[in-house]
C-alpha cells in the first residue's frame, strides 16, 4: 500500500514537474513576449480571420465580414494584418491588409485571377503572394501599399521570405524551391516525388518547416535545411498536420491538426521546435480552424501570466508528450 502511494506521488511530482517545464517554455517563447496567434476559422459560419493569446484565450473574430476571409500573415512589426479574401464580390480572391484589432481593411490587389497565400518581407516594405486561376500559378511581389507589383516566378505557389529578406521559399510541382527576392538563383530543395506544402523558414533562417504528404498517408510537418540537407521529421500521429509557423525565438512551433475522428474540425496546437508536443490551444468541436501566424512582437491583449485555463488541458494532453 505505502509503495503504491509513493509510486502515485512520484508520478504526480513528474507529471507537475513535466507541466511547469511547459508553462515555463510558453511563457518565455510566447506568453511573456505577449504573442498572438492569428488564424482562420468557420466558427461564425465561414472563414473568418481570428486571434487568441499564446495559450488559446481571448479568441476574438477580427474581420466578421460574410465572405471567406482567409491565410492571414502578421506584418513584421505587428501592426498590419495580410490576409486573402472575396469581399469585393468577385468569384475570385484578393490581398487584402488590415490592422491589427481588424479595423482599416484596405484592398491591395484587383482583376480576375485569384490571389492568395500572402507573406510580407522581413523589413514589411513588400508582400510576397500566389496568383492563380484553375491552370496556372505564379507569385508576384508588390510593395506593401499594392503598388508596383512584378511577377517573380512560375510555375510557384504558397511563398515564404527568409529572414533577411534575400531568399523565398515556394512550392512548385509538389516540391520545394528557394529563389533570390531579385528573381535568380532558383534552387530545388526537396527531392520527395510527394506533395509538399507551407513551407516556413526559421528565425534564423537556417531551416524550413514545412508540410509533406503521401498518398494513402497522413500529412506530416518536417524541417530541412534550406540547403536540403538534414531532414528531420517533427509529427507521427496518425492526423493530417499542416501550415507550421514559428515563434519569434525559433522555439516553437504552431500548426494545425486534422483529427482522423474528426475531419471537419481541425484545431490549432503547439510544438517544440524538436517536435515534442506542447498542447492544442483552439477546441471548437463545431469550426474548423487552420493556418495559425503567431505574432512577431507583442501586442498585449491579455495578462502574460494568466494560466488558469490551461492546467486541465495541460494533464490529459501530458500522455501525449514524447
Amino acid at each position: 500500500m505505502r509503495f503504491k502511494l509513493i509510486a502515485r506521488f512520484l508520478l504526480f511530482a513528474g507529471l507537475c514537474v513535466c507541466l511547469a517545464s511547459i508553462d515555463m517554455l510558453l511563457k518565455e517563447g510566447l506568453a511573456v513576449q505577449n504573442s498572438r496567434i492569428v488564424f482562420m476559422s468557420t466558427r461564425d459560419g465561414n472563414y473568418e480571420i481570428y486571434v487568441m493569446d499564446a495559450y488559446g484565450g481571448n479568441q476574438e473574430n477580427l474581420t466578421n465580414h460574410p465572405a471567406t476571409d482567409t491565410q492571414p500573415d502578421w506584418s513584421p512589426d505587428g501592426t498590419k494584418i495580410a490576409f486573402a479574401s472575396g469581399r469585393d464580390g468577385r468569384r475570385s480572391r484578393q490581398i487584402y491588409v488590415m490592422d491589427a484589432d481588424g479595423k482599416n481593411p484596405i484592398k491591395l490587389t484587383d482583376g480576375p485571377l485569384t490571389k492568395s497565400h500572402p507573406d510580407w518581407s522581413p523589413d514589411g516594405r513588400k508582400i510576397a503572394f500566389t496568383v492563380h486561376d484553375l491552370w496556372t500559378y505564379q507569385i508576384d511581389v508588390m510593395d506593401a501599399d499594392g503598388n508596383n507589383r512584378e511577377k517573380l516566378v512560375a510555375p510557384a505557389a504558397e511563398p515564404s521570405w527568409s529572414p533577411d529578406g534575400r531568399k523565398i521559399a515556394f512550392i512548385a510541382s509538389g516540391e520545394m524551391h528557394v529563389i533570390g527576392a531579385d528573381g535568380q538563383g532558383l534552387k530545388r530543395v526537396t527531392h520527395d516525388l510527394t506533395y509538399d506544402s507551407s513551407p516556413a523558414f526559421s528565425p534564423d533562417g537556417r531551416r524550413i518547416a514545412y508540410m509533406m504528404y503521401k498518398p494513402r498517408a497522413h500529412a506530416q510537418i518536417y524541417v530541412v535545411g534550406r540547403d536540403g540537407k538534414n531532414r528531420v521529421r517533427l509529427t507521427y500521429n496518425k492526423e493530417h498536420h499542416g501550415f507550421p509557423a514559428w515563434s519569434p525565438d525559433g522555439r516553437i512551433i504552431a500548426y494545425h491538426v486534422v483529427d482522423g475522428k474528426c475531419p471537419d474540425q481541425p484545431s490549432i496546437h503547439l510544438m517544440t521546435a524538436d517536435g515534442k508536443y506542447l498542447r492544442q490551444l483552439s477546441d471548437d468541436r463545431k469550426a474548423r480552424d487552420f493556418a495559425p501566424d503567431i505574432s512577431p512582437i507583442g501586442l498585449a491583449v491579455s495578462p502574460a501570466s494568466k494560466t488558469t485555463t490551461i492546467w486541465g488541458k495541460l494533464k490529459k494532453r501530458a500522455r501525449d508528450l514524447r
